[in-house]
Formats: structure tokens, sequence, C-alpha cells
């Protein structure tokens, strides 16, 4: 999955030309611009200077003037016009990676998307981003690779002639070796020293910071936490009535420590490897001035060429060691977005079926457990062993069992939220992997017991999207038993909850689990299934679900999972699980006057129920 250097930098460039066609060019185009602009002067002024130097008329050096203004302005306005666009179109793009990140991961398998290892990548590409920038960013660092080549190339279009032989020369062994062509020497063994020591410094820094950042995913995941919960106002109470704050405190406090000390030893790591840089980067500055200074004393050249090859010398050392720098960067930065594409090329795992359910009136669908076994990843240990069930259709089953027992993973299982260790689960005799997902899925109605709901209007909420009847939005609040709380909001089913959004309401938990179970009532599925649907209501609004339960789910499938023994009344038959496994299964009548756990469980609790 890892991606190599060479393919990341590739892979940008063809993602940013599909997502914003152009963006490309027009970075050359403004690169070009950008690189000429900076030479305009070089030249026209090395000409002005010469023609003042030799008393040229006032016309000729005002002309001379005035193209040099004119070419930077004109410069200047393009470059101005292309940068406005490039940023525009920048922003797009990060809007446009942003929302892949987002289809990604809806699309991720369930088991893979909670797994610690994808947590990790997804962190990884998220630091990477904002350590490095992120794909707007990576084109402007290539834009500017590319002006240090052009300013490279300019610069020794510019500095030829310094170094061509001239006819007469003045008496003397120095003059005369600096009027030979191999006198450059000099200049360049500066020049490659300078780059050299560079290139190392700059290398050695970005492997220090590449294994920093590596070795500060898991402590920035871990800050994350930490700092969230200062802005959580629904943690907020915790934290303030068991006077939390100094243990919050301590544990930022523990992982700054550790980051400021990693920041701070490749600070002055950093700093001492680059002094040897800039004593030699003095030494060669101060080499090239002698060495074109003394040209220009013994007449080799001119005034005003003396001032551009100074000039062209100076940018040639910045640009050969800013390409690469520039190298380097890019080489770092492709290492940080191969974190993205690492996350974008995660292969989903489940097998992909094709076949579409059956559409039937009658809601006649029949599930089966065929010798189905599942252990999560990196374990041994198995959480459903050997099941064997058949659940009856138009029937509500009653799932309990202690904590731990397997309840809700053998609920993911029927949802395919995971797949099968060993064993198969069929639909209608058909094993339900060859289904097409989306379709298998909407055949369920699913109240979690950790449910989430966001904010969203009510209806939105309830509805799970932006159309919805509102008639039927308002029979699934009602019947659900929320009706008397949505009488009292002024804006009704439109009423946005929590306060990420303007006017936000805030509800309870358990008005916030009617609205969960009203929204599994809206998808209106042929299977039910509800997980500890009343563990956050109080006893009135239990006893109102439970009286209109059969009402809820009408001429439907219903799993009920619940450590209320009372609910098991209503239900036809009661699967009873423990360490994995259905250890008894029948009717409340039945299962009661048995000895077994059921009996325990339903004698433990038989008083609140007299």
């Amino acid at each position: 999955m890892k991606n190599n250097k060479k393919s990341t930098i590739s892979k940008v460039l063809k993602l940013t030309h599909r997502l914003q066609p152009g963006h490309i060019t027009l970075i050359v185009i403004s690169t070009i611009i950008s690189a000429t602009w900076k030479f305009v002067p070089v030249v026209f002024g090395s000409i002005i200077l010469d023609q003042l130097v030799q008393h040229q008329p006032f016309e000729a050096i005002l002309i001379n003037a005035l193209r040099m203004l004119a070419l930077q302005a004109a410069c200047s306005l393009s470059h101005w016009g292309l940068e406005h666009i490039i940023k525009v179109n920048g922003a797009v793009i990060s809007e446009k990676i942003d929302q892949m990140i987002c289809e990604k991961s809806f699309m991720i398998d369930y088991d893979i998307l909670e797994k610690r290892e994808t947590l990790d990548i997804v962190k990884k590409a998220e630091d990477g981003m904002n350590a490095r920038g992120d794909f707007s960013s990576f084109c402007s660092q290539l834009s500017g690779f590319i002006e240090h080549a052009l300013s490279i190339i300019y610069s020794i279009a510019l500095l030829i002639p310094l170094f061509i032989s001239r006819a007469s020369v003045p008496a003397g062994f120095l003059p005369e070796f600096l009027n030979k062509w191999y006198s450059f020497i000099i200049l360049a063994f500066m020049l490659i020293l300078s780059v050299t020591v560079s290139s190392f410094t700059k290398r050695k820094e970005g492997k220090m910071q590449a294994d920093l950042f590596q070795r500060n995913i898991r402590v920035n995941r871990e800050y994350g936490y930490f700092y969230s919960l200062v802005f959580d106002y629904a943690t907020g109470k915790y934290v303030r009535l068991y006077k939390m704050q100094s243990l919050v405190e301590a544990k930022m406090k523990k992982i700054l420590d550790f980051l400021e000390s990693g920041i701070t030893n490749l600070v002055k790591k950093v700093n001492k490897m680059q002094i040897p840089f800039f004593i030699i980067n003095c030494i060669m500055q101060m080499t090239s001035y002698l060495y074109v200074g003394l040209k220009a004393i013994f007449g080799l050249i001119s005034i005003g060429s003396a001032l551009k090859y100074i000039k062209a010398y100076s940018n040639l050392v910045d640009s050969v060691s800013s390409i690469f720098y520039a190298y380097i960067e890019i080489s770092i930065r492709s290492e940080y977005l191969s974190f993205f594409y690492d996350f974008m090329e995660i292969k989903n795992k489940q097998y992909e079926g094709t076949i579409p359910t059956e559409k039937r009136d009658d809601n006649e669908f029949e599930i089966e457990f065929r010798d189905v076994s599942f252990r999560y990843a990196n374990t041994d240990k198995y959480v459903i062993k050997h099941l064997n069930q058949k659940i009856r259709i138009g029937t509500k089953t009653a799932v309990v069992g202690p904590n731990g027992a397997g309840k809700t993973t053998f609920i993911k299982l029927l949802c395919r939220l995971y797949e099968p260790t060993e064993g198969e689960i069929l639909l209608n005799g058909v094993d339900i992997r060859y289904y097409d997902y989306k379709d298998y899925a909407s055949l369920f109605s699913v109240v979690f017991q950790d449910f989430n709901l966001f904010s969203f209007s009510i209806a939105e909420n309830v509805a799970s999207g932006t159309s919805y009847d509102e008639v039927k939005v308002l029979d699934c609040i009602e019947r659900a038993g929320f009706g008397d709380r949505l009488s009292k909001m002024e804006k009704g089913i439109h009423t946005n909850i929590y306060q990420q959004e303007d006017e936000g309401v805030e509800i309870s938990g358990g008005e916030a689990q009617k609205l969960a179970i009203a929204r599994a009532l809206y998808k209106d599925s042929p299977l039910v299934i509800l997980d500890e649907p009343t563990s956050a209501l109080d006893p009135v609004s239990e006893y109102e679900i439970y009286r209109h339960f059969d009402e809820m789910v009408q001429n439907k499938t219903s799993i009920y999972i619940s450590h209320r023994m009372s609910s098991c009344r209503f239900c036809d038959n009661i699967l009873v699980f423990d360490e994995g496994q259905i250890v008894q299964s029948g009717n409340h009548d039945e299962l009661v006057k048995q000895e077994g756990l059921y009996k325990e469980l339903w004698n433990a609790q038989a008083q609140y129920y007299a």
C-alpha cells in the first residue's frame, strides 16, 4: 500500500489536473513570468549604468528605463492575475480533496474503519497535510522548483560573457589569469561547495523532521482527544462535577512536554548543522565580489556588466541552493502526501455482491445463521461460536444475556457490518454476501444502543435526508413518544438540535432515543432491530414504547435486544446468549419454567415487574 515518492508526485499532478483542469498549466505560465520578471532590472540596470558612465544622451537612457518599467509592469500584472486564479483553484482543489476523504470514509468497510491501524492512517493523512501542506501548496512548491530551474538557465546565460577572454589585457599574472576562461573554476568550486553543504543539511533536517512526525503520530492523536474535551460541552458537566480539570491538564501537559522536547532537540540539531553553511556562504559571496570587482578594475568588463554579473552569480547561487531545497522539500511533501493515498487506497475486504434482494409485498424473509463464528482481527478469542439459528419471519424475537455475550455482534453480523470468520448467513437460502450491499441494508431499520443523532433539523434526523414526507415524519415522531416535546418547539420538526446550528435546541438522552426510534420507523424496513431502545427512557416512557410496540412493528420482523427482562413478555421467541453461543431459546412462559440463565436473569429483576 505504501506509495513511493515518484508515484506520489505523478498521482498528485494527475489528480490535480482531473480536479481542476488547466491548473498546472497556469502555474507553469505564472512561474515563467515570475522567473523572467526578476532578471528584467538586472539586464536593463546594467545597460542603463553603462549608458550613464559613458555619458550617453538622456533620451536613450530614458527609453531603456521606460522599457524596463513597461516590461516589469506587464510581468507584474500578468503574474498578479494568474496568482489570483491559482489561489481560487487551490481552494477549490482543497475542498474537493476534503470531499474525496469524506466519501472514502463512508465507503470503507465498517470493521476496517474501526481498526486502530486505519485510525493511524487517517491521522497520518490529516497530520501530513497539516505539517507540510495540502495539494495546493505542493503544486506551489513544484512551481518554485520550476522557477529556480529557469533562474539557473537565465543566470548561466548572463554569466557566459564573463568568462570570454579579451584581446587586450593589462600585464601581470592576476589579470591574465582572470582573463582565461578556466578562471571560472574559482566561482564554480565555491558554488559546488555551498550547494553540497546546504543539500546535506536540508536532507538531514528533512529526515529528522520525518522521524519526529512518525514518532508523534500516536501522541498527536491522544492530544487531539484531550484537547477536544476542553470544548465539548457534553462532557463539561463531568469535568466540573468531578473536578477533572487538573487530570485533563496533567495529561495534556505530559503530551506537550513530550512534543516540546522533540521540537527543541530538532531545532538545536538543525541550528548546529547550518553553521558551516553560513560560513561557506559568506566566503562565497566575498569571493564573487572580489572576482568580478577585479575584472572591472582591470578593464576586462564594464562597470554596468560588473553589476549584472554579481547579481547573476548571486541569483545562480540562490537558485541552485533553492532548487535542491525545493527538490528535497518536494520529496518530503510527497512522502507526507503519500499518507493520503495510503488512506484512499485502503481496500475493502467484504465481498461485493450484485444480486438484488427480492421485493416482496408480504415482507416474507427468512434469515438463517449456519455454523457462524466470529472473532475480531488480531485476536484468537471468538465472540460468536458455531451459531445456528433461524429467525422466524413476522415474529418478534428478544435477544438477552449478560454483557459481552455477543448480542450486539450478532446484530452487526446480520447487518453485514462484519463478515463471519466462519460459516454463513442466509437470506431466503442465499448467502447475504451475494446480495447488493445497499439493497440488502435497505431491509433493516436499526437503533443501536450507541446511536447517534446529528446537528440537523429534527425532520432531517428522522428522515435521514434533506427531502422528506412531513406527514410521515410527524406520524413516526408521535408513535415514538416524542410528540409532546415537539409540540413545545416553536419551529416544530424544522427545529435544529444541538448547538452546532443556529438556534440549536438541546434534548435529553431519552428524547434523543425516541427520535432514533422514530428514524427507524420512518425507514419502514421489513426488519426492525432495536438494541436497548429504552435504556435512557424513564419508566413511563418505557411503558409507552412497550405498549405501542406491536403497533410500531406491525407486519414486520423485529429483533429486540434488552437487559430489561420485561420486554421479553412482548416477544414470540427469546434467544439467550452466553459467551458467544445461544444457550436457550423459546418464549417467556417456556423459559421461565426451565432451570437456566434466563430464569436467573428473570428472577434477578422480577421484583420490579410484580
